[in-house]
């Protein structure tokens, strides 16, 4: 049996938690809602998957090359709150004593990260199994041996779910969210063109690289559908939409094995930030020696 390699969105688990869950302090006032409920899942998941090797990877607080391209890249979200922002240095600590690595790049996004990292390992004929809730994401899907798990409900995105939901294959998701947009991400798509058209143009051209590649020849009948737009917007809207599979990494496997966790250091983390249920779970860890498993070393 091959290996696998997990890879979790941090920067997504991180901001959807501190959202889930109520205001979480400790009596000093210092917010821990969000570090409660990403380590309640990334515990749920080491006890499940008992992985081997593994990755948490986060956006930087820095602008990437998309803010470059457009400036109006998700300009409509609102700003992560300081109470978030004050409790990612302690997940990516915790992360880190809990024996994972942990990975972010300037000028890059989390998933640009974790596409890089799909295509070097399937190349390499591992497993990946990626942790994410971004639609964006199913793209992997035509890499081997990727599988997609959505960390809220457990579900897997499969390349037969993303037909039906839709009616695309995952390698035409760059090509779909250029043409329709993306309101998440405040890409504008072209204007006139939905689903339905989408779809349509995208069994006749299979791509927008090939639909741009007859750009010139373009049937009338096909053409109307882009007179709000042009060649140069619409290579922008997928320059937007899809990952890159470049991003300049130092990593190996050996820096992505799992390694025995610093259970003194964690305990103590634990203790000051007063997530005594947490504690206990991973001193159950300690007692059961979870992380001592033949398969993490």
């Amino acid at each position: 049996m091959g290996k696998t390699l997990y890879l979790l969105d941090g920067s997504s688990y991180a901001y959807r938690a501190h959202y889930a869950l109520p205001p979480l302090k400790t009596k000093n006032g210092f917010p821990t809602g969000a570090i409660f409920g990403f380590l309640r899942m990334l515990f749920a998941l080491l006890k499940e998957k008992k992985p081997a090797y593994a990755a948490v990877v986060f956006d930087t607080p820095k602008k990437t090359f998309r803010n470059k391209l457009f400036e109006n890249y998700k300009a409509q979200r609102r700003k992560a709150p300081d109470e978030l922002k004050r409790q990612l240095p302690i997940i990516k600590e915790v992360v880190r004593l809990l024996g994972l690595s942990t990975l972010e790049v300037e000028g890059f996004e989390a998933d640009d990260v974790i596409a890089t990292l799909c295509k070097e390992f399937s190349q390499k004929g591992w497993q990946i199994v990626v942790y994410t809730p971004d639609k964006d994401m199913a793209q992997l899907l035509s890499l081997k041996g990727v599988r997609l798990i959505n960390p809220l409900n457990g579900e897997e995105i499969t390349p037969q779910t993303v037909k039906k939901k839709f009616g695309i294959k995952p390698h035409q998701i760059p090509s779909y969210l250029a043409l329709v947009g993306d309101k998440s991400d405040n890409i504008p798509g072209v204007e006139g063109i939905g689903p339905k058209k989408a779809k349509e143009i995208l069994e006749k051209y299979e791509t927008v690289d090939k639909l741009l590649e007859e750009w010139e020849n373009l049937p009338p009948s096909v053409k109307k559908n882009f007179s709000s737009s042009s060649k140069e917007k619409l290579k922008k809207w997928l320059s937007l939409t899809r990952l890159r599979f470049d991003v300049p990494l130092q990593v190996t496997p050996e820096s992505l094995k799992v390694k025995k966790p610093d259970f003194g250091k964690l305990k103590e983390k634990l203790e000051g930030l007063e997530m005594k249920s947490l504690l206990k779970e991973v001193e159950k860890m300690e007692k059961d020696k979870l992380f001592m498993q033949k398969n993490l070393f």
